[in-house]
């Protein structure tokens, strides 16, 4: 996420432990409803009867909406205060959470779910902003922020279980409506325990580049979960569509950087290409996690015909082994260095697969349970040697471009794991009354350790330059 640099007129606040604590809090909310839905979706399903592709934006539209805007999010927020889009964020998040969980149709479903994206894009830059500003020592903000990554990745791991147990007790709406109190505990934390911050020079807001990046995300996403409704025309439109919006926003970022503007996408970052090969192993470790595992709840309750939170719990060894892999990545990586540590995970990730594949699903669920740990524990290690690499490949003044599209990269390839293998799922079940769910684990297989064996050769000299 990018964020400028403190004001020097700014004051630290007096509780930066406070203030840690709100924006965590923040982040644990927002990052909770990216998955909470895996486990609620079978109970969506029986209640409003989307269609596959409606099924695949209640779930997407939330990631998809949130990835392109927080290019212009951060921006904002150094520019009007980020206490202010924190709260102004979380309020919209809340608001239109209680929305969602009343919807009666599809429709009206996804609509307050793309509204509460957009709050949720407004407020989760301003965490990281408002810990920089907390603690202007780098030794303490480096401990701060250890403790915010582990509580986006936790939170996210925990959202199946809490997902589970709340449709199990209440009903699918349920899992929006814990929000609204949520949100307003917080925001009134907000509001006591921190202080209003904002750059001195904010980065230039180019209105027209964000409109490009969201039309071709979203023209994506549509192209893709169409495909699980057999509308391939649409589809095919749509792709087209966001490939030439995509672009665009290409030719308006070197158009930009040739008059000396100051580009909404930093293009020459992509000059090195250790920084690439990391974000492409960043967007398909989340797109083999985040996907994979809604593949897994629905194969649980659908086909295997456990209850919801039954279904969260045989989630639990993803979930633990992925904050494991979180602990044990600065161990591995300091052994095997980046080259080996993202490749090899990647592989090891696919191979863990195999044996999913070949019993056809959770016919054994011992088994079942140490394959999607391997999986978990593996995918987290990529994600956090990816992250060090992009960290490590960018300058001193490229550093807030870098950990933006970082973050995008996350948001995009969970968001597309599910909308891709969720496609290929729904169509192989319609094309021959083969096991959909074999066949997207299947393909995860092949992808991964195909990427894996790629990600050597184009990572050969990453464990130098970042010595260096």
């Amino acid at each position: 996420m990018t964020a400028a640099s403190p004001s020097p007129s700014v004051k630290r606040p007096a509780r930066p432990a406070l203030v840690l604590a709100t924006v965590c809090a923040a982040l644990g909310i927002i990052s909770i409803d990216v998955t909470v839905l895996h486990v609620a979706a079978p109970s969506i399903q029986r209640a409003l009867d989307p269609t596959p592709g409606e099924l695949l934006w209640i779930i997407d539209v939330f990631p998809f909406v949130v990835a392109p805007l927080l290019l212009s999010a951060g921006v904002l927020g150094d520019r009007f205060g980020r206490r202010l889009f924190l709260v102004v964020g979380l309020a919209v998040f809340g608001l239109a959470s209680g929305w969602a969980a009343f919807a009666g149709d599809p429709t009206t479903l996804i609509l307050a779910r793309a509204v509460s994206a957009v709050g949720g894009s407004m407020a989760m830059p301003s965490t990281m902003s408002m810990i920089r500003v907390a603690y202007p020592d780098r030794a303490t903000r480096v401990r701060a922020v250890a403790i915010w990554s582990m509580t986006s990745a936790g939170a996210a791991a925990a959202g199946p279980v809490i997902g589970g147990f709340l449709v199990e007790h209440f009903w699918w709406g349920s899992v929006f409506l814990v929000n609204v109190p949520v949100c307003a505990v917080v925001i009134v934390a907000a509001l006591a325990w921190t202080r209003e911050s904002r750059s001195d020079r904010p980065a230039r807001f180019d209105l027209v580049s964000q409109l490009l990046a969201v039309g071709a995300v979203l023209a994506a996403c549509l192209a893709a979960n169409e495909l699980a409704d057999h509308a391939v025309l649409v589809s095919a439109v749509s792709a087209v569509v966001s490939a030439g919006l995509v672009v665009a926003f290409l030719r308006r970022q070197r158009a930009a950087m040739a008059a000396g503007v100051q580009p909404t996408l930093d293009l020459g970052l992509f000059a090195d290409r250790s920084f690439s090969a990391a974000l492409v192993a960043i967007f398909l470790a989340m797109f083999a996690i985040v996907g994979l595992d809604l593949q897994f709840a629905q194969h649980l309750q659908l086909s295997r015909g456990l209850a919801a939170f039954t279904a969260a719990l045989m989630l639990l060894p993803l979930a633990l082994a992925t904050m494991a892999g979180g602990f044990c990545s600065p161990w591995l990586l300091r052994r095997l260095g980046h080259r080996r540590t993202i490749s090899g995970g990647l592989v090891v990730a696919g191979l863990a697969l195999v044996p999913v594949v070949a019993l056809g699903g959770a016919e054994s669920f011992v088994v079942f349970g140490i394959c999607t740990g391997v999986v978990g524990f593996s995918v987290e290690v990529v994600a956090v040697a990816a992250n060090d690499l992009i960290i490590s490949s960018a300058g001193e003044h490229e550093v807030g471009g870098a950990a933006a599209l970082e973050e995008i990269a996350y948001d995009l390839g969970g968001g597309f794991g599910v909308a891709v293998l969720g496609a290929v799922a729904a169509t192989a079940v319609v094309a021959g009354g083969d096991d959909g769910f074999v066949r997207a684990v299947g393909g995860s297989v092949v992808v991964l350790v195909a990427v894996g064996l790629v990600m050597a050769g184009l990572l050969r000299r990453a464990d130098v330059q970042t010595r260096a």
